[in-house]
Order: C-alpha cells, then structure tokens, then sequence
C-alpha cells in the first residue's frame, strides 16, 4: 500500500480537475468569444477567409469592430484551430477535443515548472499535484478553460517561455540558447493575444535579483541584476526581432497588424474606444481584479498559513524555497500588472498569469507539505489510503456522469433547442435579417454562424429570411410585413422565424 499512499495526492488531484473541467466542456455551448474564434478557424479550415484575413461573418454584434475580416487578434490560434477541423471536420465537439488537449499541455507544463528548481533535491517528482490542486481554486481557470479563450492559448506559449529560460537560469548550462528560445515562445504568443505575452521576459532578471549568490551586496549585486537585465533584454530583442522579420518579409501580416493596431491594440491603450471601461485611476481597477479572481486561492492560503502555525512547521531550513515563491510571485504580477495600461480589463485577461500565483502559493506552503507526507504518521497513512481509494472509485462515477452530460445544451438552451429547426427552415450560409436586439447578441451571431454559417445582417432588402425574438418582435413586424416579411409558424422558442413571400 507504499503505492497508493503515494499516488493518492495525485489521483486525487486529477479526478478534482476533471470534476471541475469535463461537465463545463462537454455539453454543447461556449462562451460567445470561444465560438467566435472556433467559427473562424472552421471558416479557414473550409476555404473562406484567409491565413492573414480571418473570416467570421459580414455581420457583428459591436459596430466599431468587424468579423470581415477579423483584426481584433492576432491569428496564431486560429491557425491552429483550423488544423483540427480539416483534419476531423465540422463537429461541434472539435474545439471541445482542442480546449481539452490544451488544459491536458498546460498542465504538464506547470508540473514541469514546478519541478524545475527542485532538481537534485529529496523534494524533486513529488509534489507535482500541489501546483495543479491551487491552480484549479482559481476562479477564470475554472471557467475559462473549458470555453475556447484565446487566453488559454497564450498561456502554454508563455509556460514553454518560463519552463525553457528557467531550465537554462536554474541549471547554468546552455543559458543563452535557451533563453533565446524562451524568447521564440514568446514571439508565439504575440501571435496569439499580444503583447501579454511579453511576461516571461521578465524571469532572468527576476531570477538574478532573487537568487543572488550569498554575501554578494553592493557592486556584485549590480552586476549580478545587470546580468539579468541583459539577458531579459536578449529575450525581448529576439522576440521583437522575429516579428520585425515577418512584417518584413510578409506583407499580408503586416497589413494584419496595421489594422490590429488601429483598430483594436493602439485605441484600447488610448482608451478612444467605444468599449473602453476604465480611464485614468480606473486602470489600477487590475488590483481588484487580481483579489476578486482568486478568493478560492487566497482562502486555501490562509487556511494553510493557520495550520503551519498551529503546527509550529519549521521554513527555516526551505529558506530557498520560500524564494523561489517569492520569484513566482513577482512573475504573476509581471504578467498582469502591465494590463493596467489598457482602458479594458477582465478576469479573462489574467488567464496567462495564474499559474503563477499557484505556484508562489504551493512553494511558500512547501515546508508544510513535505514534513506532513516525508514521514506521515498512522492516522495520514488511512487517510491517505481512504483519500486514494474514494479517489479511484470517483474516477468511474464522473465519467458516467460525463458520458451522459456528452452532447447535452449546456449554455443557451433555447437557442440550441431552436437550432435544429432553423437548420431545416433556413438553407447553411443564408444572409438573415434580424432585429436590433439580435444584431447587438453576440450570442446570436456566434451560434448561428458556428453551428449553420448563417450571417445577421440589419438590411431587410437583401434577405430573403428573417429573425426576431422576444424582446423585439412586436415592434419589428411592421417593418418585417413593409418588406414583404410573413412569419411561419415553428416549434422554436427562442426566435421567430420570417419568410419574404
């Protein structure tokens, strides 16, 4: 039974995330943004729209902005994306099996981090869960993994950054190489949401500051963070070096980044957008945001800091790794404090950095751990064992439930419900005329253009169908009968459905 008291950290740990991830993936429904980029990556899988002008539809919810094409993001996920629905097709479950992969990478990229600076000590391939377990009391981790985010994306691109500059900073070999190529994942990330992507750059100096060597003070100090800053430095030149180089040579991305710039980059950081939320002071609003995001993080934190101290756990000899938490910490805050500069921000914008403060929180608890299970008396032991067994016994339970919840409307009911016979009634890639307040529903757009390419448009003139929905069909069937409009009779709830005679 040496195995499952092993084990039961981590069987338990994966059942948790699959507790929390799997029931949210596998009903049918997104958040609208995760449709909106899966509709373009099947659009360019299909042939319509291109490489460097993703296409979503003629039609958007915001009039500042566009789907034709799209500039609102740089394309990499895109790209990527598109990969799977040429390989398996248009299924509604493709961008489900890319957001899953995606969590199953991102993960073994924190484990993989996680166990970067604790090579060659008794702590090394032991604790990989505890990162995971509070990267999962997270609250955008939760709801953002399953549903598609761009976000998600950029973070294994920014994990492969952090994993490569860290194996070279904590292993002194090959540190130029590596951090070069930490730079390459970097320019990766750019190409997927931005400029966030630009936190990893951060980690040698970061890593020359904390971990300066014992006594250095004074000049030595300098020259050890000068060192850090230099090779942060590299990092950034080789990251701005690789875009420099693909506006240079590709004409059609620098184009692409031309309007993203104008439309969607340069106008946020002004705050001269329409959809600018916060001017000024407001921008500081991040700092909420970071507190307000992580209550289940920072509750568990405390509750262990309560028990280390009724324990009397000794940290004086994991000095080194309460260092390390405090590397890990500094690292979160580069990730999302620069956000502060844009006029939007959002629980979704923090995704990249995260995992950062899990993995602060899980070193500076460390000591706490590892004297609990290093030699755990008989009482740990059944728990341990009674934790491994439920834990295994659970796996089957939740794939029952999962098997069932396969499929099943998850997010918009009535407008999955309605679907299938919009399906029949209107034939695939019908430009549709809608009322206001459908033109304006992001959800509306992003459905009906993921699950039968339809297009919403407010011009009636060329539109042979159109839809309404409760909030706005009273008032739109004058206009709908001018134009030559007659409503059908369908067992639809969510939309009416309009025929021009």
């Amino acid at each position: 039974m040496k195995k499952a008291v092993a084990l039961a950290p981590w069987v338990f740990t994966v059942l948790f995330l699959a507790a929390m991830f799997l029931p949210r993936l596998v009903p049918q429904g997104l958040f609208g943004d995760g449709l909106l980029y899966a509709s373009m990556a099947r659009n360019l899988a299909e042939g319509k729209g291109s490489m460097w002008a993703p296409w979503f539809s003629s039609g958007y919810w915001l009039d500042f902005a566009s789907g034709a094409p799209y500039f609102e993001n740089p394309p990499l996920m895109i790209w990527l994306q598109a990969v799977f629905f040429r390989v398996l097709g248009d299924h509604w479950w493709v961008e489900k099996l890319y957001s899953l992969l995606l969590l199953v990478l991102n993960a073994w990229l924190i484990t993989r981090i996680w166990e970067t600076p604790l090579r060659g000590t008794r702590m090394q391939g032991r604790y990989g869960w505890f990162p995971l377990l509070l990267w999962y009391f997270i609250t955008p981790v939760l709801w953002g993994n399953p549903n598609n985010l761009m976000d998600n994306n950029l973070l294994t691109f920014c994990l492969l950054a952090l994993l490569f500059s860290m194996d070279g900073l904590f292993s002194g070999q090959n540190v130029l190489a590596k951090i070069s190529l930490a730079g390459f994942f970097i320019f990766l990330g750019i190409m997927t949401k931005g400029p966030v992507a630009l936190y990893p750059a951060a980690v040698p100096f970061l890593f020359m500051v904390i971990f300066n060597r014992p006594g250095d003070r004074g000049r030595a100090f300098t020259k050890q963070a000068g060192k850090g800053m230099l090779q942060s430095a590299w990092m950034i030149v080789v990251t701005l070096g690789l875009f420099a180089l693909l506006l240079a040579l590709i004409p059609e991305a620098r184009h692409y980044f031309e309007n993203y710039w104008e439309r969607r980059l340069g106008v946020v950081l002004s705050g001269t957008r329409e959809d600018a939320e916060f001017t000024g002071w407001a921008r500081l609003s991040i700092f909420v945001i970071l507190i307000k995001e992580q209550p289940g993080l920072i509750a568990l934190f405390l509750l262990l800091l309560f028990i280390s101290g009724k324990r009397g756990a000794n940290a004086g000899s994991f000095q080194r790794e309460r260092k390390i938490s405090l590397f890990f910490l500094l690292t979160g805050f580069a990730a999302t404090l620069p956000i502060m500069l844009s006029a939007r921000q959002n629980g979704i914008y923090i995704i990249p950095g995260m995992p950062m403060f899990a993995l602060a929180a899980g070193y500076y608890h460390l000591p706490l751990i590892h004297n609990w299970l290093e030699s755990p008396g008989e009482k740990t032991i059944r728990f341990l064992k009674t934790l491994y067994t439920v834990s295994l016994a659970g796996i089957p339970v939740l794939g029952v439930y999962v098997f069932f919840l396969f499929g099943q409307p998850g997010r918009e009911k009535e407008l999955l419900h309605d679907l299938p016979y919009l399906q029949q009634i209107i034939p695939k890639g019908e430009k549709v005329a809608v009322c206001e307040h459908l033109m304006q529903n992001q959800q509306a757009h992003t459905y009906l253009q993921r699950f039968h390419h339809l297009e919403l448009s407010r011009d009636m003139t060329g539109c042979r169908y159109a839809l309404t929905d409760k909030s706005c069909d009273t008032e739109s069937r004058g206009e709908l009968a001018n134009s030559g409009f007659v409503r059908i009779d369908y067992p639809g709830t969510a939309c009416f459905v309009y025929v021009k005679k």
